[in-house]
């Protein structure tokens, strides 16, 4: 199915993990431990375990929860005298539970390799469990042991604040024109402009023409642009005519450049340039 309403009245059970997993995902829009309860604090209880207090963590939208004023423990192998290993605590889904149609969702430790030297990280499987993907482990904790001791554990991941998370892709203004251009200012910071330039002319094989636009509200850093020339000579035929565009440098104010016309069959007198920039306006 192509496309499913989510949030509807219906008489049949028609949502998946998957549904909800991909809206979770799309309003928080990374993994990690989204601000909550005791945001799962780590701990060490003994050089055998250590503690996840309450909180909630997102696997690319699955949601996996230790519950309010409760904790869990989670075992690590004993260390090697005289060695150094890194364990990873990790979030993990397996989809479908090997073909029996139920989803595993758990924290739990993936053990590393013990060495003399400096340790490295466990590999993990890190499929795509938003499209065909069935397995994804995502680190949270990474604990350090020294011989056979736990001596630092820290955070790998990233601590969401929900709150913030919804702010950062609100738009919160729009406007422009057509002769100035359009912008779009984002919560977290971002702006987007785009619009159209036309360029009237005399335009041959070869022939080449100047543009420069200010941005229709300022930024505060230098727009990163896209950019596209076409020709058109009314008859909807755009096959012989290639045109391309050229920046010379852009800055918090403005941009230029020139647009060339590298082939055509005939005289044209019009080359359009549409062009897309992303900065920051705060």
């Amino acid at each position: 199915m192509a496309q499913k309403g989510i949030i509807k009245n219906t008489t049949t059970a028609e949502i998946s993990a998957e549904n909800l997993a991909a809206v979770f995902f799309a309003m928080i829009g990374k993994s990690g431990i989204v601000k909550a309860f005791n945001n799962l604090a780590c701990t060490k209880l003994t050089d055998n375990s250590v503690q996840l207090d309450s909180g909630v963590y997102s696997l690319k939208g699955f949601m996996l929860h230790v519950e309010a004023g409760t904790a869990i423990t989670l075992n690590v192998d004993s260390g090697t005298a005289g060695q150094n290993r890194n364990d990873l605590v990790v979030a993990e889904l397996v989809k479908n539970g090997g073909g029996t149609g139920i989803d595993t969702l758990q924290f739990k430790v993936v053990k590393g390799t013990s060495t003399s030297g400096t340790p490295v990280d466990p590999t993990l499987t890190q499929q795509d469990v938003n499209a065909t993907g069935t397995t994804r482990q995502e680190a949270l904790y990474r604990i350090k042991l020294t011989g056979v001791t736990i001596n630092v554990i820290e955070m790998v991941t990233t601590l969401i604040d929900n709150a913030d998370t919804i702010t950062d892709k609100l738009v919160i203004e729009t406007g422009g024109n057509a002769a100035d251009g359009y912008y779009r200012k984002y919560g977290n910071g971002d702006i987007e402009f785009w619009g159209q330039i036309d360029l009237n002319g005399t335009f041959n094989t070869g022939s080449t023409a100047i543009f420069e636009r200010g941005w229709p509200v300022a930024c505060t850093t230098v727009p990163v642009i896209t950019m596209t020339v076409s020709m058109y000579n009314g008859t909807g035929n755009y096959n012989d005519y290639r045109a391309t565009a050229h920046l010379s440098d852009a800055t918090t104010g403005n941009f230029y450049g020139h647009a060339h016309c590298s082939y055509t069959v005939s005289t044209q007198y019009y080359m359009g340039l549409h062009y897309h920039a992303i900065a920051q306006w705060k």
